[in-house]
């Protein structure tokens, strides 16, 4: 009778305990998922396969641009959010596939599919290494989800077991404007 007692509490302890490492390890998405690195506005942050440096952010509530030729107007009913940067590859040429704007909230808001063809966009441009390239990030977003918001780059759209680069923007030191024409006015 002994003996059963003591196999009996070995196995609940063994049970307690696997299901202890079962609810305490981490998903598949967490230990597969992008190995970030954070950086700052203003500064040149950079992981083993891009360097990037965010120069300015600027909102607007109306974007225009040219594309193909034709001018092209945008309103929102959030705001646009224009990351004016540059960015270089580090060892072979690479495109930058995975570029996002992660909010407040957490949500995170792809590149607005409404600027496509617009030329200053550097999402879609091969970099080279060493050559610095020019160029905006433009998302359209919930004005509520800027305080605290960080642009996420990678080289793929859904990266895994990759870098990522996470740059926290500074929305105290945004530009405001109520229409922002692209290639006309500073960036």
């Amino acid at each position: 009778m002994k003996n059963a007692a003591v196999t009996v509490a070995i196995v609940l302890i063994g049970i307690a305990v696997l299901a202890l490492l079962r609810w305490t390890m981490p998903g598949y998405a967490v230990l597969t998922g992008p190995i970030e690195t954070a950086g700052r506005q203003g500064t040149r942050a950079g992981t083993s396969e891009f360097s990037l440096k965010v120069d300015r952010l600027i909102l607007s509530e109306l974007l225009i641009f040219q594309r193909y030729g034709k001018r092209v107007e945008r309103g929102t009913g959030g705001i646009w959010a224009v990351v004016a940067a540059d960015v270089s590859a580090k060892q072979r040429s690479l495109m930058l596939g995975g570029v996002a704007l992660r909010g407040a909230s957490g949500r995170t808001y792809m590149q607005s599919p409404r600027i496509e063809g617009m030329s200053q966009l550097l999402s879609g441009k091969e970099l080279q290494p060493g050559l610095q390239q020019r160029g905006l990030f433009v998302f359209e977003l919930p004005a509520d989800e800027l305080a605290g918001a960080e642009l996420v780059v990678s080289r793929e759209v859904f990266p895994r077991l990759t870098s990522q680069l996470a740059v926290a923007l500074d929305e105290g030191t945004a530009i405001r404007r109520t229409v922002l024409e692209i290639g006309r006015d500073p960036l």
